[in-house]
């Protein structure tokens, strides 16, 4: 059958218009998609602290926390104000004694497993090798390595959200600056003119 060039051109347009319609509703569910499970991702890398009543510490999982501190900041630091912030932490906001004793828990499980001791009772050497071998997402890794921790592995990303990055955070406010020499971090009394002053010497 031959068509005519007016008839042809009737079908092309027709065709293309389908085309299109197809290609934007293709498009437009793909969207519908998309958001939704990039939703998703986001939650399962970033998880919420889960509601649980506070109180106040076990002796066991202070002193994880503490062992924890000093293995990360890596340089001796005075660990009252870590202990008054994680007590405060524990007995006011509701979700952080059970993440706290958590931690603690997950801390000594995989220094048994990896390095054959309490985490408390490691060497310094080993509680940081423990730590610095813990399931967390870094710049350079994998779509599959991100989609297994995120998965698998979530707690530990709670734990990197709601406890070594506020043990980091009050570090750099306080004892990062007496590892630069100064006598105390601001805030601190130091008397009306020391607090201007450099420091004599850097550590």
């Amino acid at each position: 059958m031959i068509l005519s060039r007016r008839r042809f051109l009737r079908l092309s347009v027709v065709g293309a218009v389908g085309a299109t319609a197809a290609l934007l509703a293709a498009y437009s569910a793909k969207a519908w998609l998309r958001a939704p499970l990039r939703a998703l991702y986001a939650r399962l890398r970033s998880p919420g602290l889960e509601d649980a009543p506070t109180g106040p510490l076990s002796a066991g999982a202070l002193n994880a926390l503490l062992a924890a501190t000093t293995a990360l900041a890596g340089v001796p630091v005075q660990l009252a104000h870590y202990e008054d912030f994680f007590r405060w932490r524990a007995e006011h906001l509701r979700g952080y004694k059970a993440l706290y004793e958590e931690f603690a828990a997950a801390l000594a499980h995989r220094a048994t497993r990896t390095v054959g001791c309490a985490f408390v009772d490691c060497s310094l050497q080993m509680q940081q090798k423990v730590l610095e071998e813990r399931p967390q997402l870094r710049s350079g890794d994998t779509r599959w390595h991100r989609a297994r921790v995120a998965v698998l592995e979530r707690e530990w990303l709670r734990f990197d959200q709601y406890i070594v990055r506020d043990i980091l955070l009050l570090y750099l406010r306080t004892d990062a600056w007496t590892s630069l020499g100064y006598e105390a971090w601001p805030g601190t009394p130091r008397g009306l003119e020391r607090y201007t002053q450099a420091p004599s010497q850097v550590r």
